[in-house]
């Protein structure tokens, strides 16, 4: 197996490593310590064709494969770590379900805005009492005349502070099989955020309860029998999750390396 880049892979992780230096480069340990979401660096992104690299062109994304996404993640993080999240939510987990299997218009209605930079989309799966066992979540959808009415609660979502649309997992019926999803506006009636919370890298989140959310049938993303499908959709933020983490050790190694370098000059200017 050969795992060397090709000619226009070597291109490309060039132009995003410049692209990266020039625009991230200052301001990166600030960036790692601010909870908030770099909208800034965002709209930089989108402008750079860094958010949606994978979605089609007529779906307003790049047309590009995984491994560029993987490429564009792994350069963004070995220079400022913060920045590739932007890269990741913008390419992997829910905008990814999303583009994959959402209907024409879900896309017309969402998709625009999170390929601009002006929105984020969070995915709620893990609840209070299902921990990572996503199989046993509860958050209910019950029908109600053309939509369904949405009851739980979900904890641990990454950007949940400030997505303007969250993608729930929910259940339709009993089973694996009665497990679907569903598109919900972060202004929808019902859905009430709690007390902000922070994951150890210092990112905030804020668990979302829902009580009574009407959801209308064409904001159901998968129904029941999908769960096999959003889970595949979604697994594929693990290689994206790997290659930031990869790119995060070594800036690690890299900075630390060149302090200890510079400690004998530091000792002598004493």
């Amino acid at each position: 197996m050969d795992f060397q880049l090709t000619p226009e892979q070597e291109q490309f992780r060039a132009s995003v490593l410049a692209f990266s230096t020039k625009h991230l480069a200052a301001g990166s340990r600030e960036r790692a310590h601010t909870p908030e979401y770099p909208w800034d660096v965002a709209r930089l992104m989108a402008k750079q064709g860094l958010l949606g690299i994978t979605l089609p062109e007529a779906d307003g994304g790049q047309g590009g494969s995984l491994m560029d996404a993987v490429i564009a993640i792994e350069t963004v993080a070995s220079v400022c770590p913060r920045s590739a999240d932007v890269v990741q939510a913008g390419n992997f987990g829910p905008i990814r379900v999303l583009g994959e299997y959402g209907s024409a218009f879900q896309k017309k209605t969402f998709l625009t805005r999170l390929l601009s930079g002006e929105a984020v989309i969070s995915v709620g799966m893990t609840e209070p009492e299902a921990g990572s066992a996503v199989t046993d979540l509860k958050t209910s959808a019950t029908p109600d005349g053309d939509g369904f009415r949405i009851n739980g609660s979900k904890i641990f979502m990454t950007h949940s502070g400030y997505a303007e649309v969250i993608l729930a997992y929910v259940r339709f019926g009993p089973g694996v099989g009665g497990i679907g999803s569903v598109l919900i506006e972060k202004n929808s009636k019902g859905l009430k955020s709690g007390k902000p919370s922070k994951f150890m890298s210092g990112e905030e989140w804020a668990e979302l309860h829902f009580e009574d959310v009407r959801v209308p049938r064409e904001m159901v993303l998968l129904g029941a029998g999908g769960f096999k499908k959003q889970m595949a959709g979604f697994n594929v933020e693990r290689i994206g999750n790997s290659a930031r983490s990869l790119a995060l050790g070594r800036y690690a190694f890299e900075r630390a390396r060149a302090w200890a370098r510079a400690a004998p000059v530091r000792a002598a200017a004493r």
